[in-house]
């Protein structure tokens, strides 16, 4: 059973469609997680639909412009910290509020491996993700006494349209975009990006049992 959100209408119908749950099983709505009150609304309207919940997972996020050091400005910093940060925060925040009061659940903050390695760049995208890590390992402390595991998943670039513009940026137009994944994949293990799935594989194990005795780790 989940509860979905995106800030596009469109976007959320279309997977709701693909999913094809039906209201027993899923309930999607819009929500721009910029916006304390749209984010209690997601949750309140997800503990209303199925009764309860049992895993809270923040995973908007979004990757800035490029900038190097002596470009970096305000602006940027004001919307990359408001939906990686503050969204994360309000998640946490009222999520937790539900799940400490059931005496159980997990939360599962997708974070990224550039806040441990930093990017070139992307000072100000990578920074907010080191922020994130801060508020989940501080929630996870003040919340696992009351049933509630709270860590992070860290992944490297995902094969999402995010990454492609991360390599527009990174390496420019010039190249096909073939050979921009290459570039960016050249430093990992086995020279490809993480997929989605992947990605919810790491999301779904830190939500489950499994994962009970876990707080303020994270899975990189």
């Amino acid at each position: 059973k989940m509860a979905i959100s995106s800030t596009s209408e469109e976007k959320v119908k279309a997977l709701a469609a693909e999913l094809d749950l039906g209201p027993d099983r899923l309930w999607a709505t819009t929500c721009n997680v910029t916006d304390e009150a749209q984010v209690k609304a997601l949750i309140d309207g997800a503990v209303e639909h199925f009764g309860h919940i049992d895993s809270v997972v923040p995973v908007a996020g979004y990757e800035g412009k490029w900038q190097w050091a002596a470009e970096m400005s305000k602006d940027n910093y004001d919307k990359v910290f408001s939906i990686n940060v503050l969204g994360v925060m309000y998640m946490l925040k009222h999520g937790g509020a539900v799940l400490s009061k059931q005496g159980h659940g997990s939360m599962v903050v997708v974070s990224s491996v550039g806040a441990l390695v930093g990017s070139a760049g992307m000072a100000i995208y990578c920074s907010s993700k080191r922020a994130v890590q801060g508020l989940a390992k501080s929630v996870a402390r003040e919340l696992g006494p009351l049933g509630v595991n709270v860590n992070t998943v860290n992944p490297d670039g995902v094969d999402t349209p995010m990454l492609n513009r991360i390599g527009e940026n990174a390496l420019g137009t010039d190249m096909d975009e073939k050979a921009r994944y290459d570039a960016l994949v050249s430093g990992t293990f086995n020279k490809r990006a993480l997929s989605p799935e992947e990605c919810a594989y790491a999301i779904c194990y830190l939500a489950s049992p499994w994962a009970s005795h876990m707080f303020g780790s994270r899975i990189v």
